[in-house]
């Protein structure tokens, strides 16, 4: 009897929560006249009604719409825009929350490791997509953060589309197809994260701005070196020099160039960040102050 009570209680659970889709689909204008509009996927991460997706190359993070239950456009408030990733938060409307679950788990997109199962729609668990690795270069040229590569079984899925793991974390986002209809590249989770906290700490509405330390670095080398500090820099202020092999940045090691490029990405602006260096045969650790890149001032 508590058996069978079990059970029932269980799936009346799985119903009412599968009852609710786990992302909504919006709709981009284009940026510029004459261009063309596309679909994404929307996630819902709180009760504020803050709606997590990807806009990317050509579309408009100010022109996006949902329809409503009479099939009108409504449209979306932005939040922030991140040009670097084209991650993209908006508000949805309270009107329009009905239907739509709210995305709480939360897991880490960095221990993914090739072959590992991850799935892009919680109520189809047969579709298993698996993890190919994570992409820091493509078509020969250094990639502004770390992605992560999947082979999904069923073809292309719209950008925004939430990526779960086994453990129904959220752990990325679809950004778009790689070189055929079934690999797909995925914006980690922890770009969330870093685009909330330039909101929470008064980074304001619009877009998201980067920061930078005012280094230069070889990217055909094999190891991360510096080969230029310019002058009145973070990095000059922090004691950065020519020459100086990177070892690990806010506690990640890096181990090229790309790594490098990754951990600048989620650098805070005038928060001091610890650089392990290796300066001869000398190993030091110094602390630099990044600063809001200047092309995004």
């Amino acid at each position: 009897m508590l058996k069978t009570w079990f059970s029932v209680t269980l799936l009346s659970l799985f119903s009412s929560i599968c009852a609710y889709s786990q992302s909504t689909t919006l709709s981009f204008g284009p940026v510029s006249e004459g261009g063309v509009s596309y679909e994404a996927e929307g996630t819902l991460m709180d009760d504020n009604g803050t709606l997590v997706t990807i806009a990317l190359v050509g579309a408009d993070p100010e022109k996006a719409t949902v329809k409503n239950a009479e099939g009108k456009d409504v449209s979306l408030k932005l939040v922030i825009h991140d040009p670097v990733s084209r991650m993209t938060l908006l508000e949805l409307p309270k009107s329009e929350r009905e239907g739509v679950g709210v995305v709480r788990a939360v897991g880490d997109s960095t221990i993914l490791e090739p072959g590992d199962a991850v799935i892009t729609d919680v109520t189809k668990r047969s579709e298993v997509s698996r993890v190919v690795n994570h992409v820091k270069r493509h078509n020969g040229k250094i990639l502004p953060l770390t992605f992560v590569r999947i082979h999904h079984p069923i073809g292309q899925q719209k950008a925004g589309t939430p990526v779960f793991n086994s453990k129904d974390e959220l752990v990325a986002f679809i950004f778009q197809k790689d070189h055929n209809e079934k690999s797909m590249f995925a914006l980690p989770i922890e770009v969330l994260a870093n685009v909330k906290r330039f909101v929470a700490e008064g980074g304001g509405a619009g877009t998201y701005r980067p920061c930078w330390i005012g280094v230069s670095m070889d990217h055909l080398n094999d190891a991360p070196v510096i080969v230029g500090v310019r002058p009145g820099t973070p990095a000059r202020a922090g004691g950065l020099k020519k020459d100086d092999v990177v070892l690990s940045i806010a506690g990640k090691k890096v181990a090229d160039y790309a790594a490098v490029v990754n951990a600048f990405y989620y650098l805070e602006a005038g928060k001091p960040a610890e650089f392990k260096i290796l300066r001869g045969a000398d190993l030091m650790d110094l602390k630099v102050v990044p600063e809001i890149n200047p092309l995004y001032k």
